[in-house]
């Protein structure tokens, strides 16, 4: 671990997230009020910070900006500040994050739609409030393994709020996000990364990222999807895409 490269990248991490701060502070109290000036700002926030920690995009295809919602595996928290940094979007998280220090006000004041993971009652909520944002032209990720996987392989993706989008005219597109250990030499996922057990922790993963000159980080858009066939339909058709980008960057295990 490189401990010169962490004391000069975390004085930086701690002036912008205090300056995120005092950003968020002339935001709109409510989400729903947000406007695209916000996303906005909440997108150069991340692309600064993105450089902080030293990593690398590597964006294969192109964004489809006239997809209403985005579809990614998720593998670490840095996926929302990756994803964030390329797109002006909203995402689903855990309720949990909503506690956490710092980190959860800011994720709260910049429009993220919390669900209480486990609750099924709680689903119905979540879809609608996606729904509200979709119909003000909000976009919105959504992490339909249903928790953090270890990087290796794509977990089942689970349809539930993905009726939210489902028989409507509009698109979506999968992404697929990976932490190759050497690009391009090996593209096996980095374990250091990810959230690959329960001993992995968010600051132990910040201060290895400190620590390096560079952490790549793949970005893989997928061809866009339509919306008008049913939840079911629409979760397998968008794991398909996702995995076959997996096997065409990392190969079959």
């Amino acid at each position: 671990m490189n401990f010169i490269l962490i004391i000069f990248r975390f004085p930086l991490v701690i002036f912008h997230v205090s300056a995120g701060l005092i950003i968020l502070i002339f935001f709109p109290s409510k989400n729903i009020n947000l406007k695209p000036i916000h996303h906005m700002i909440s997108c150069i926030w991340m692309k600064i910070l993105f450089k902080i920690f030293g990593f690398k995009l590597i964006k294969i295809g192109e964004v489809d900006l006239d997809a209403k919602s985005y579809i990614s595996n998720h593998v670490t928290l840095f996926d929302i500040i990756v994803i964030n940094s390329i797109i002006p979007v909203n995402f689903v998280a855990k309720s949990e994050i909503k506690n956490w220090p710092i980190i959860g006000h800011l994720s709260a004041k910049t429009g993220t739609i919390f669900i209480n993971r486990g609750d099924s009652s709680d689903n119905e909520r979540v879809i609608m409030t996606i729904q509200s944002y979709l119909k003000m032209n909000k976009k919105v990720v959504i992490f339909p393994e249903g928790r953090i996987g270890d990087g290796k392989t794509i977990r089942k993706f689970h349809s539930k709020l993905l009726k939210s989008i489902s028989d409507k005219d509009m698109k979506v597109q999968p992404i697929f996000v990976h932490y190759p250990k050497k690009y391009p030499i090996d593209n096996q996922n980095d374990q250091s990364i990810c959230w690959s057990d329960k001993s992995q922790t968010l600051l132990k993963i910040s201060l290895r990222c400190m620590s390096r000159w560079q952490t790549n980080v793949i970005v893989k858009f997928g061809n866009s999807i339509n919306c008008n066939q049913s939840e079911y339909s629409l979760s397998k058709e968008s794991f398909e895409s996702v995995s076959n980008s997996r096997n065409e960057l990392v190969g079959r295990d």
